[in-house]
């Protein structure tokens, strides 16, 4: 798990280096390559849902069926899979929730996401994906939130699309108990670089 200090430089990052387009000459090598993150492929270890352990060069599908990849040759589903870490980036097969790529919307379940502050009522989530078109590709870092004991997420924002009124009206009741902030996330104030920041003191007053 990550602490939120860590997501919110990471999402900073994120937002810096892969926020935009760019273009990958070559990059259509099949639907995982194309879906992959780049720093999220490569040498790695994994645990899977019956105790195995193991490591090799890890990339896994982010849209649609979670699927992790180990050499290019062996593939588990979500449901074998307990953990894998990449890059320091630990992710778990546990992200439900509905998503929406301009005009196309889908249903994620058990989607592969890294946790970022599980420390009080609210849980914070980080979920990474890629939209390919063409040969560009644009990489998306969203936020993730549920209130602690529920399982489906509430999405919050990204670094490529500007968080709408009508998303922080969705997410405004997680922070109900918490008017000052729940103001934020309705007013605008609460954006994509300091969403970890509000989430964090919420969790801080609810404990």
């Amino acid at each position: 798990m990550i602490s939120t200090k860590s997501v919110s430089r990471l999402a900073l990052g994120t937002f810096l280096c892969f926020g935009i387009a760019v273009t990958k000459p070559g990059y259509a090598q099949g639907l995982v390559s194309r879906y992959a993150i780049d720093f999220l492929r490569g040498p790695g270890t994994y645990l899977l849902a019956d105790g195995t352990a193991g490591q090799g060069n890890l990339q896994f599908k982010t849209r649609g069926e979670s699927v992790l990849y180990v050499n290019k040759k062996q593939k588990f589903s979500a449901s074998q899979v307990r953990s894998f870490t990449i890059n320091g980036h630990t992710l778990v097969p546990q992200g439900i929730f509905d998503f929406e790529f301009g005009l196309h919307s889908y249903h994620a379940d058990n989607a592969f996401i890294e946790y970022a502050d599980t420390t009080g009522p609210l849980q914070l989530a980080v979920y990474y994906t890629a939209e390919p078109t063409g040969n560009m590709t644009s990489y998306f870092t969203t936020f993730l939130v549920r209130p602690r004991g529920t399982q489906a997420f509430e999405t919050g924002p990204d670094n490529n699309n500007k968080w709408r009124k009508a998303e922080r009206q969705r997410m405004a009741p997680f922070f109900a108990p918490w008017p000052e902030l729940q103001q934020a996330v309705l007013s605008g104030t609460v954006t994509f670089e300091n969403f970890p920041d509000y989430l964090r003191r919420a969790n801080q007053q609810g404990r």
